[in-house]
Order: C-alpha cells, then structure tokens, then sequence
C-alpha cells in the first residue's frame, strides 16, 4: 500500500471536488460540492465525506464514459450523508438514475430530503417531479414543481411551467394552466409559438372569451401551429354561430398557407372547411372542397384519402372530377383496388375514353390481384393501339396473358397463357415485351436447358425490365449445367450492364471465385474488385475484400461526395433540432411528432438541411429515425454512399460501454456492434415478440443465468433494458460462444440466434472447415443463415468506420493473390 497521510488525500480530494462544482449544471454536467472545512475536521470524521467525494469523482467519470448504472451503483452507497458533500451525492445518483430511466430510483434519493431547495438552484426538486411525473404520480408532481417555481433562481423554469401546464390541464384547472404556458413562453422563446397555441387553447376551455388572433399572430410560427391556431379560432366562432366568419376565416388561411409552402397544413384547415359546409347544407361547397383535397399533390396521402372517404359518401351521382379526383387519391394513398373502382366509375360516366386512362386501370387492377378484369382491361388497350406501336400494343398483351397466367390455378389457362406468352415472343421480336415473354417461358421450361435458352434471348432485349434477372439466370443455370465458361461469361457482362447494387456485389464475387478456382488469379481479383464497387456495404463485398486484401470501405472513405444545397440548410435543420429538443423537455410529444413530420415535408428537396436533420437525431440517441432518414437519403442519392451516410446508417451510440466490455471478454468490440444494431438497432428497451429484452435481445431465462454467473444481486426481467447490464451479458454469452467455438465466429453469430446446440449440429452435419461459404450458405434457418452474414457484414462495416481497419492479406485459394 502506498503511504500517503490522510490529510494529504483530504485535500487532494477537496480540490478535485471544487473542480467539478458548478452553480448551474444540466444533464450532461452535475454539481459536486466542494466543502473546504474537510481539511479542518478530525481524520476520523473527515475519512467517510472523503471516500464519500472520491466515489463521486468515479462516479462522474462513468457518466462520461456512458455508464449511468454503475456510477449509480457506486455512490448509492454514500447517500444522505452529512453536509453539502452528502447533497451532492444525492444529485448525482438522481442524474445516474435519469439516464437509464430509473425514476423509481430517482425518486428515492430524492423524496422526503428537506434540503432539495437550497442546493444547485433547487434542481434536485426538478429532478424529483419528473421522476414523479414519469412514474404516473401527477398529484404528486404538482406541488414539487410548484416549489422549484417558487425559488428566486432556477434552471428549468421554462421546462417546469410547461409541465405543470399540462398537469393543471389534466386535473380540469385550465385557467391556472393557461397562465402557466403563458409564464412557459417567455422562458423558452424557441417554442414560444406552441405553448401560446396552448395556452390560448386552455383559456377557451376556461370558458374565456378571446379575441380572434391578428393577422400578425396567425402569420407566425409554424406552418402545424398556425393551421391548428386557425382551426381553433375557428371553433370558437363557431361556438358563437359566427358560421360564415369561419369559414372565410378556414379558406382565406388555407390560401395563404398552401401561398407559403405548407400545402399539406393548408389541406388540413380545407377538410375543416368541408366539414363546415356539411353542417351547414351547403354540400355543394362541400364537395368542391373535398374534390380540390383529394387532387392536391402538395397535401399528405391520409388527408387525400379522407377526402376521397368523404367524396365516397356524397349523394350519388359523382361528378367525373369527383370520381377522377378520388382516383388519384387512392393511387397515391396505396388502395389500387378503390382507386380502380373511382376510374372506372369516371370512365363509364364519360371520362375521356382515352388508351391512357384504360392503361392505367388495368394496372390498377393488376396491382389489386383482380386478374379477370384485368386481363379485359389490357386486351381493351391492344385494341386501341395500333400494330405499328408495337412496344405499347405487345406490352398490353403481354400484360393480359400474365393475368390470364396469375388468375388462375387451371391447367388449360395456364396452357393458354404459355402459348400467348410464345406468340408475343414471336410476333413482336426486340420489343421490351417479347424479353419478358422470353424470360417466363424460361421460368415455365420443361428443362434447364431449355430454361437456358430462353434466359438467353430475354437478356439480349436490354431495354425489357427482365433482362437483368434473365442474364443472371443464363449464368446461374450455365453453373448448373456444367459450363462455368458460359458462367463467367454472362456474369461478366452482368457486371458491365449493371455495375451497381446488392446483387451484382454477389455476381462479382461469385465469379471471382470461379476465376479463382481455375487459377486466374488477376482476374479473380478485377472481379472482387467490381464486388466492393458495386455495393461496398454488402456481405459480399466484405468477403470480396477479405480475398483481395482490401478493405470495402477504402474507396468510399477516401472520395467524398459532394452534398449539394444552400449554405442556410444545416441552421434550418438545427433550429428544427432545438425546437424538437425544447418540446420535448416540456412534456410536449404530440407538438414535437407533429414539428418532426413538419420538417420532413420541408426537407424533402434540401438532401444536406435531412442530412443535418438526421446527424443531430442520432447523436441525441434517436438513432431509428436517423437509420431511417440515412436509407432515405442513399435512395436519394441512387446508392452513392459517403462517410456521413454510412455513420447514420451504420451508427454506433454506447461505443465506449460496447468497447469496454467486449474487450473484457475478449471479444472483437466492433462484431459485437454489429450484433446489436441486428438484434436491436441499438434500443435499449426493445422487446421481441418471442420476449428477448435490450440491446443484445437476451431472453429473460437467459440473462438469469448470466446474471448469476456475472454476480449481479437481485435479478429482474426489467435489468435487461439496462444497457450496462445487458451489455455485459450479452458480451459474455457471445465470448463463450467465439471461445466455445474456437474463434469461429460464423458459428459464435449461429450459436447466438439459433442456440447452442443447433450450432453444434450444423458443425458436424456440414463439416465446418472446409469451405466458408458452403457452410454459411447451408444453415437450415433462413432467419439465421441471413443474421450471420448480416451481423458479420455490419462487423466489417464498424471495423472499417470506427476502428482500425487493416489491410488483411489475400486468402490462398489456388494460389496468392497479388
């Protein structure tokens, strides 16, 4: 033991105190108070404050660190102990217990403790009426935040007022709570406009009587609460039977809305409108109204359909716009069987009979699965169309013969189907329909070689949206037959066509192996090579690079693309940011969904203001939604992947806690990451269908013998969505696993989903060794063939972002590769 003097550690732990105190603090930074008089008191009553502050100096350290539970663990302890050191514990096991939502635990450190309003600006009394808050215990919330409100200077007052707004509003006290969102505004001046919108809202339930806003008011703020502001105006003229003030009120504002870009807001106070004209007889209006919703592109899919329900219930007869109108709705809403209905009803009303209008139902109906009517709706089509516009005519009839094929299970049907399929083939030769009647005469051939011959004459029509799937299957069915020439033929001008994407990843290392196999070992390579080019986020990329000696993501982390947009598109996005953040510490969810939905609307041509947008949502820990918003981009930017996309695709919160314990097993940290954005994408309190809790998805029974096997006192199902502990136990199952399976992790990954000893059997029964990808491509459960290559694919996606990626030496198969 090193001899250092008591007082020396009293000091030295004082100063180191003082460091972390702070008057004003919020979640990320607590106040540690520093009490000078510890020097001054005898070792034995100085000895307890001073273990007392070093575990709460370790305790900040883990909430650095990202590991709320055990800085909880280590100073729940030291609680309650004497003087401003001991208050100082408290608050910090608060804010330890916040993090992981552990408000029972909050509470009580909190609860009862006469001091909580003379200490760091009261925020222990904050503190407290949120956990009583998130508990369910409203009644008890109420008057902690009334005594935080009371203190000359606090912290959170905006935040305070706006929750207990929305209690006072819950127990039917709506004047005070109006007063309150009021008093809220001023503090948070973010969202100012909500809590105004709020308030006006509770003073109207009061039973006040208010002046309708100004043209100024109604002008600002969002576009969702100037919509909403206006339909409550509006309801309060309608309370007073100002009916025709309401609606001009609804229709002027819809105008100048839809005017300032915000369509989708504007058809909202238009389907108030329509309602308004309902009650009032004028079903005239009405319908206008509803017709002119229903064709709106600008206003969002739900408020189009609910316009075309509505037109659906007018007395009959429709008008053709109506019916048209309603059409449109329904397509774009996803319903092609009423959408089809709707365009039928105009046609037989006299909509314009024209080839393009029956095209379109007859896809409509297709998309429905109504074959039979289809079918007649694309013989009509070819009817109307010339010879000589053979792609329009031999498409239509191509589309009828497949519904004839698809509708029915009848032998002399399909038959017939078959021979239209042959004459369309012959009649109409290099037409896009001619490739795909080739390509299902393939798929219907009595033999693979006849299969084979017809593959070949569906992939020579480039321009048919089959030939791709068919120059595949000429390779595929080639390696069938024997000719892995003819194969690697195919496949290679597969790969010239169609460079990009998921399964021309897989073509180019499929016929990298088969070069390979055969020694042509350049070739080999330049075929990995166009593997990672193609989608260099794909499993087949990974193993691609691991034959070549080339890390997937080189290429794409070494030329970035381009973000194209105004210089003002990331602050919008943050404002959007802080304005979601503002609502959400105020109690406000419902606002802050409806904002969210908003700003995606408003982002949806600004690709760098989403890009801002869906960085800020991850690093707050909404990491779905910034998944989400990634893939959305990528599909924006057809594909082109850049290092910011594939860290909000591919992110990594909780990396220090995921490190930290995968190292201590022994366990490669970023396979593990790759495992928990598979099992759960990094939600800590996700629950399976087959009960699996967490971030690794450990089943209840399992993390009991973890738990017994790790010491962890006390075990509850609940522990599970602590990401600490399910962290460790799902880093220590898993390390059994690798260590088990003699640092197999293919065999680890299928131990983990399928179970142990499923993974022994798949072992012996497919002679694991031999052959990497036969083993893979052979696991019996399609769940858990398809989990080990994601998880090992994502495994090799975090090496390459957040580790350090290596360049692995070429594989020996037939020779080194150079």
């Amino acid at each position: 033991m090193i001899g250092v003097s008591l007082p020396v550690i009293i000091g030295a732990s004082g100063v180191l105190a003082g460091r972390l105190y702070s008057e004003q603090w919020s979640w990320r930074a607590l106040p540690i108070v520093a009490e000078p008089s510890l020097v001054a008191l005898e070792p034995a009553h100085a000895l307890p404050r001073t273990v007392s502050v070093l575990a709460m100096l370790e305790a900040q350290r883990l909430l650095e660190d990202g590991r709320p539970y055990e800085a909880w663990e280590t100073v729940i302890g030291h609680i309650d102990e004497l003087g401003p050191a001991g208050y100082g514990v408290n608050l910090l096991a608060a804010r330890a217990a916040a993090e992981w939502e552990g408000w029972g635990q909050v509470r009580k450190v909190l609860v009862d403790r006469p001091w909580l309003a003379n200490v760091s600006r009261g925020d222990g009394l904050y503190y407290l009426a949120l956990a009583e808050e998130q508990l369910g215990n409203t009644p008890g919330a109420e008057p902690v935040y009334r005594s935080y409100l009371e203190l000359p200077e606090v912290n959170y007052r905006g935040q305070a007022l706006a929750r207990l707004a929305l209690i006072l509003s819950g127990s039917g006290n709506a004047a005070e709570s109006a007063e309150s969102y009021e008093a809220a505004a001023v503090e948070l001046p973010e969202i100012e406009d909500w809590l105004l919108l709020r308030a006006r809202e509770e003073r109207t339930s009061a039973g006040e009587t208010l002046v309708s806003a100004s043209v100024t008011e109604r002008r600002s703020g969002s576009h969702p609460v100037r919509a909403l502001r206006v339909l409550h105006d509006a309801g309060v003229m309608l309370d007073e039977g100002k009916t025709e003030a309401a609606a001009a009120l609804l229709e002027y504002e819809a105008t100048i809305l839809k005017a300032d870009g915000g369509p989708a807001e504007a058809a909202l106070l238009k389907l108030r409108l329509a309602k308004l004209h309902r009650e009032t007889g004028a079903a005239s209006s009405e319908r206008d109204v509803l017709r002119e919703v229903a064709a709106d592109a600008g206003a969002t899919p739900e408020s189009r359909m609910e316009a075309a329900e509505r037109l659906g219930v007018v007395a009959l007869p429709r008008t053709i716009e109506e019916d048209l109108a309603r059409a449109a709705a329904y397509e774009v809403a996803g319903r092609p069987g009423r959408a089809a209905s709707s365009l039928r009803a105009a046609l037989d009303a006299g909509a314009p009979e024209t080839r393009e209008n029956r095209l379109r139902l007859a896809r409509l109906l297709y998309d429905e699965h109504d074959y039979g009517p289809a079918r007649a709706a694309f013989q009509r089509v070819a009817e109307m169309t010339p010879r000589e516009e053979s792609e329009t005519r031999a498409d239509a009839e191509l589309n009828a013969a497949r519904s004839l094929f698809r509708g029915s299970t009848a032998s002399r049907s399909r038959t017939t189907a078959i021979g239209e399929f042959t004459r369309i083939a012959q009649a109409f030769p290099g037409t896009a329909a001619a490739g795909s009647a080739h390509f299902l005469l393939g798929d219907e051939a009595s033999s693979t070689a006849a299969g084979l011959a017809h593959y070949r004459q569906a992939a020579a029509v480039v321009h048919s949206p089959d030939a791709r799937e068919a120059l595949f299957r000429v390779g595929d069915r080639s390696l069938k037959l024997g000719r892995p020439a003819d194969a690697i033929e195919a496949w290679e001008e597969y790969l010239r066509r169609y460079p990009t994407g998921e399964q021309s990843a897989k073509i180019g290392y499929d016929t990298g192996q088969l070069h390979e196999t055969a020694g042509r070992r350049e070739s080999a390579r330049r075929m990995y090579l166009a593997s990672i080019s193609a989608e260099p986020t794909s499993y087949w990329a990974v193993r691609s690079g691991e034959r070549a000696g080339v890390p997937p993501l080189r290429e794409v982390k070494l030329n970035p693309r381009a973000w194209p947009g105004l210089a003002s598109d990331p602050g919008e996005a943050i404002a959007v940011l802080h304005r979601l953040d503002r609502l959400k510490e105020a109690g406000l969810d419902e606002a802050r969904e409806t904002e969210y939905r908003a700003a995606l609307r408003d982002f949806a041509k600004k690709p760098v203001a989403l890009l801002t947008l869906a960085e800020g949502l991850r690093d707050r820990g909404q990491v779905v939604e910034a998944m989400q918003l990634g893939n959305r981009l990528l599909a924006q930017r057809n594909g082109l992947w850049d290092e910011r996309l594939l860290r909000l695709v591919y992110p990594f919160p909780f990396r220090n806690l995921l490190v930290a314990e995968a190292e201590r097993v022994g366990v490669d940290p970023m396979l593990y990451a790759g495992l928990v954005r598979q099992e759960s994408a990094f939600r800590p309190r996700v629950r399976s269908r087959v009960g699996a809790v967490g971030l690794g998805q450990i089943m209840p029974a399992t993390g009991r013998d973890l738990a017994a096997a790790l010491g962890i006192r006390e075990y509850d199902v609940s522990m599970l969505e602590v990401p600490e502990i399910n962290v460790r136990m799902g880093t220590r199952f898993l390390g059994d696993l690798v260590r088990r399976y003699g640092g197999a992790t293919d065999l680890a990954l299928a131990g983990y989903n399928a179970g142990p000893a499923r993974a022994d059997q798949w072992r012996k029964r497919f002679s694991y060794g031999h052959d990497t990808d036969a083993f893979r491509a052979a696991i019996p459960f399609s769940e858990t063939r398809n989990y080990v290559m994601v998880v090992l694919r994502n495994a090799a996606i975090y090496q390459g972002l957040y580790g350090q990626p290596e360049i692995l030496p070429p594989v020996a198969l037939g020779g080194a590769i150079p």
